[in-house]
């Protein structure tokens, strides 16, 4: 992430590759995991969306099998990328399955009952009833986002979840909205903030 701060992809995947050579090959570990949420961020930063679809979907079940997704934190983790690969590789198409697969793993995050991870729900619900044709019901939602993650004082997401607001409210509020969230980022050394959104918070586009 500090490398895509940095707006510096190709240093960040070359990071991740050169440290998985250090890495066991045999079974799936937790630096396999570290390994694939790394490549997965990378590649929807990139806007490589099917890329990163595939490079997950490829991968769960060997996650799955591993006792990884016994952590809770790990699993929300988990299924937030997933969603978010889901997300982005349907944006602007039809593939309702994503979709819906989507929506399915936004309620594995609420039943956690983790008042950290409902705002991750909510985000993800935010871009479904966006791709479905609901703009209300999405900014609601991104409004519950927004305030959740600020209260949970998860600030880039508050960031980027306002930035989502402010483009779907589409009028001076919404220009406001989407100045303070990349006035934030910057003030934080992120160089593209447009470009960590479409990583954190996809399928809006």
């Amino acid at each position: 992430v500090i490398w895509l701060a940095a707006d510096d992809p190709t240093r960040a995947r070359a990071e991740v590759i050169e440290g998985l050579k250090a890495w066991p090959q045999e079974g799936f570990h937790l630096q396999h995991y570290t390994a694939m949420h790394a490549l997965g961020q990378i590649e929807l930063y990139t806007g490589d969306f099917e890329v990163a679809w595939k490079h997950i979907q490829g991968q769960w079940k060997a996650l799955e099998d591993s006792m990884l997704m016994r952590i809770q934190v790990l699993r929300i983790e988990a299924f937030h990328l997933k969603a978010r690969a889901a997300l982005a590789s349907t944006a602007g198409g039809d593939n309702g399955n994503r979709l819906h697969l989507a929506e399915k793993l936004a309620k594995r995050i609420a039943a956690e009952q983790v008042a950290w991870g409902n705002p991750f729900a909510a985000l993800i619900r935010a871009a479904v009833e966006h791709q479905r044709g609901d703009q209300s019901k999405a900014i609601a939602l991104l409004k519950q986002a927004v305030e959740t993650f600020d209260l949970a004082d998860i600030d880039l997401y508050e960031a980027v979840s306002r930035y989502r607001l402010g483009q779907l409210l589409g009028d001076e509020r919404g220009q406001r909205h989407i100045d303070e969230a990349e006035a934030w980022m910057r003030s934080r050394q992120i160089l593209n903030p447009a470009a960590m959104t479409r990583m954190m918070a996809p399928g809006f586009d």
